[in-house]
């Protein structure tokens, strides 16, 4: 599976996987965060990855999905994650497997750079985002895109994502750019007012459903550049 890296800032790298998941290192003075580990694993990815750091390298998932998981048992450490995403973390394949409590407001000190955790559901139960606020970056896993959000299935939940969105852009005057796992991976701060604004047309009806770009038991909803995937009986 081919990795490439991209240079965000002086420490801050995304790790793209063939275009269709990327993660983030975060590098401080003492050590680095990897958030989330993408699909494939394999020693392609820990290669990419430590060719990026020396330093011991902390793993934090932003969420369960399989897709932000898959290279998690290359790095010696237990995996930092919201309690709320245990359950479903178990689920996926993960029984066993004890992660490390990380809540809401918990500071992750990597040495001169500090990652501050907030709890966004609605993508699913325990989704965090991370706060970067020196950096004045906000690292926001599944919750927002420019490619395709996923909406339907085990775990969603538009109204709290909706709620979580009105969160984030309370974050807005401390952060520059967003850093979705999903398409570009650094975006204006607007996309968490039009991501959240299209969720709430959703919520309401005013989107007219699409078939969605791949076989998906869902439907497409778009407004403003977002796009939602997302089911509901009428579908």
């Amino acid at each position: 599976m081919p990795y490439n890296t991209t240079k965000i800032a002086d420490g801050v790298h995304a790790i793209d996987e063939d275009g269709f998941v990327q993660c983030f290192l975060i590098e401080g003075d003492d050590r680095a965060a990897l958030l989330d580990s993408c699909a494939g694993g394999g020693e392609d990815f820990k290669s990419a990855v430590l060719s990026l750091t020396s330093k011991p390298v902390q793993l934090v998932i932003t969420h369960s999905d399989q897709d932000h998981t898959g290279g998690q048992d290359y790095f010696r450490c237990r995996p930092q994650m919201h309690p709320a995403e245990y359950a479903r973390y178990a689920a996926k394949g993960n029984a066993g497997k004890t992660p490390e409590p990380l809540w809401e407001g918990q500071v992750i000190d990597l040495g001169g750079v500090k990652l501050e955790a907030a709890l966004i559901p609605g993508h699913t139960p325990g989704s965090i985002a991370l706060l970067d606020r020196a950096g004045r970056r906000l690292f926001v896993g599944d919750t927002i895109s420019d490619s395709h959000i996923y909406m339907f299935g085990d775990g969603r939940d538009l109204r709290a994502l909706i709620e979580s969105l009105r969160k984030l852009e309370a974050m807005e005057p401390l952060v520059d750019a967003v850093h979705p796992a999903h398409g570009s991976p650094v975006l204006p701060t607007e996309w968490i007012a039009k991501t959240r604004v299209a969720a709430e047309k959703l919520l309401v009806g005013e989107l007219e459903p699409k078939e969605p770009p791949f076989a998906l038991p869902c439907k497409l909803y778009s407004h403003d550049g977002v796009n939602l995937l997302y089911y509901r009986p009428a579908d």
